[in-house]
């Protein structure tokens, strides 16, 4: 089984970090007054959507099961012909065993503008039946008028130390990886998702993790490819970095992580990479090429930029 599914947390009190949203969901649990609608923003990994999961079975308790929850990855279930179809049909009937049914829209920042307007549309008219609970990786997307009528959370990293008491819910794992589970959070830049995953691809020996942190310290060759112009190396750098994340948005995300690192070292570099990292970051969900060519284009306008600053 995924790890990230088995440590998942079923209620607010096991969130890690992100204290004032954990005190509010524990005041809601307390009071039974739930706010109509909550948005939960921050970067990928910070836990938005572990967050929403573990409000969700709070509020309904032993309702909790597909009657009373729809979950949607909005960044798939993007149109306006989803939410007329399946989330009006699923808001308009009364939940079975609770008063409110909950309804999550996760990256919600996918939605396109039309179908916003039309969620906008079902959380004033039917709050009173249904907690909707959304998530993004990015606030801007979200329009002001569905912003307006949420109680907003902003997420962050955790901290290593923090990340740490969440990795050690990890059962049968060899007793040594604790010693360097804040290494492994630290590396991912405070992203947990990435760091369970990164654990569960280990081997189960004693040393792996150990291993995996000393070879992982030679992250940042692409760095030294892209200053130097070696543009071929970058691009094999970038394949593999691609390959390991699994998916595009995994990639930028990650790559993002790596540039951040070195704003302290040179900041004027950092900018030129961050402003074409921007551009391409635009195309991430409508890419219609391979994998590949999205990370040919990227160096590609990285190689422009570069010897243009030069």
């Amino acid at each position: 089984m995924n790890w990230n599914e088995q440590l998942r947390p079923v209620h607010p009190s096991q969130v890690v970090g992100n204290e004032q949203f954990v005190r509010d969901a524990e005041g809601w649990e307390s009071t039974g007054n739930y706010p109509a609608a909550i948005l939960l923003t921050g970067g990928p990994g910070t836990g938005k959507s572990s967050a929403a999961n573990a409000l969700s079975r709070t509020l309904l308790g032993n309702a909790y099961n597909d009657m009373n929850t729809l979950w949607s990855n909005a960044s798939d279930d993007r149109g306006i012909t989803y939410i007329r179809d399946e989330v009006k049909n699923f808001v308009r009937l009364s939940g079975i065993g609770t008063k409110r049914k909950v309804v999550v829209w996760d990256e919600a920042d996918g939605l396109t503008p039309v179908a916003q307007d039309a969620c906008r549309g079902i959380m004033e008219k039917y709050a009173d039946k249904v907690l909707f609970i959304l998530t993004a990786n990015y606030a801007d997307k979200i329009r002001p008028a569905i912003k307006s009528r949420c109680t907003v959370y902003t997420f962050s990293s955790v901290s290593p130390q923090q990340g740490a008491l969440h990795l050690n819910r990890i059962e049968g794992v060899p007793v040594e990886w604790s010693n360097y589970y804040e290494d492994v959070v630290e590396y991912h830049d405070g992203d947990l998702r990435a760091s369970v995953a990164a654990l569960q691809s280990c081997p189960k020996t004693a040393d792996a993790i150990e291993q995996f942190i000393a070879s992982n310290k030679n992250d940042d060759d692409w760095w030294e490819y892209t200053t130097t112009h070696k543009f071929n190396d970058l691009r094999e750098n970038l394949l593999t970095l691609l390959d390991s994340s699994g998916d595009k948005l995994s990639f930028m995300n990650k790559f993002h992580r790596n540039i951040r690192k070195h704003f302290d070292m040179d900041a004027d570099t950092t900018f030129v990479i961050m402003e074409v990292w921007g551009d391409m970051m635009k195309y991430v969900h409508e890419w219609g090429g391979s994998g590949e060519s999205y990370v040919d284009v990227l160096v590609a306008r990285l190689k422009n930029k570069m010897e243009v600053k030069t």
